[in-house]
């Protein structure tokens, strides 16, 4: 798959993206993870893209991206700077995939917008406790800086590491062991970077899905949902109580990224058809 790059400038700065796909049917955008880059996206495009144009902005303040405005943005700033990133490519009407806090952006760019917005695919939301969300804004993604000893070096690998390997990651005993990691050296290296790449700011978007209140959010999505449900993850034991509050949505279980990719491609293509 040939992947392109490009820049949209808006008003906070450069948007960074990568795109691949055909032209012929409207576009999907897909919203990548954190502390991940849209570089993390790339296999499931590969799947995705072929006669459908594939575009994968680096999130607000991730990859290459420049950062919201504010110093502590909620989901809607970045909502809203990948909708003018959208409008900046001339896109009237997206498709839009989203994974972790990708899928919470992509809640908040589909109430705000439904009319750029017209299918929504969401992978990985979080139904979190009132209890889980005020511990991880405490723990889960400290702020972070450069420092003389080099210490943000080994930080990064080890938080990465710890992610694939204990939920949530900072506490590591046979209780919140977690099923599903990778481990491949390759993928680890990857993410490491993308987080030393946005270490001023890697910990806004993690802040922001923590002050997300889904279940309350996910009833005002009009649009028609592909809800791809794991099954295995940390987060997915409370699905089920996000299902029930959905209007209108497609439940499919979630394999590897070819699963992933076909399922997505079903969705869109059976939706295009009514």
């Amino acid at each position: 798959m040939l992947i392109d790059r490009g820049f949209v400038r808006l008003a906070e700065g450069l948007m960074h993206y990568r795109s691949a796909g055909a032209e012929n049917v409207r576009p999907l955008v897909m919203l990548h993870a954190s502390p991940a880059s849209s570089q993390s996206l790339e296999p499931l495009a590969g799947v995705v893209a072929g006669e459908r144009s594939v575009l994968m902005p680096d999130t607000p303040g991730n990859g290459a991206s420049c950062p919201p405005a504010a110093a502590e943005p909620d989901l809607a700033a970045y909502a809203d700077m990948i909708d003018r990133y959208c409008g900046q490519l001339g896109l009237a009407e997206i498709d839009v995939y989203g994974t972790h806090t990708g899928a919470h952006i992509a809640i908040e760019w589909a109430i705000a917008n439904p009319r750029r917005v017209r299918r929504v695919i969401l992978d990985g939301v979080a139904i979190l406790s009132a209890e889980d969300l005020a511990e991880f804004l405490l723990r889960y993604a400290p702020p972070r800086a450069p420092d003389a000893a080099g210490t943000q070096f080994a930080w990064a690998w080890n938080m990465i590491r710890d992610q694939m390997i204990f939920w949530p990651h900072y506490k590591q005993d046979a209780a919140h062991l977690r099923t599903g990691g990778q481990f491949e050296p390759e993928l680890l290296h990857a993410l490491t970077l993308d987080l030393l790449n946005a270490l001023p700011t890697y910990h806004q978007p993690y802040r922001a899905v923590f002050r997300h209140d889904p279940l309350a959010r996910l009833p005002l999505v009009t649009q028609r949902i592909l809800w791809l449900q794991a099954g295995h993850g940390p987060i997915d034991s409370n699905a089920e109580r996000a299902i029930a509050v959905l209007q209108s949505a497609v439940v499919v279980p979630a394999g590897d990224d070819a699963a992933r990719g076909a399922a997505i491609a079903e969705f869109l293509d059976a939706e295009a058809e009514t």
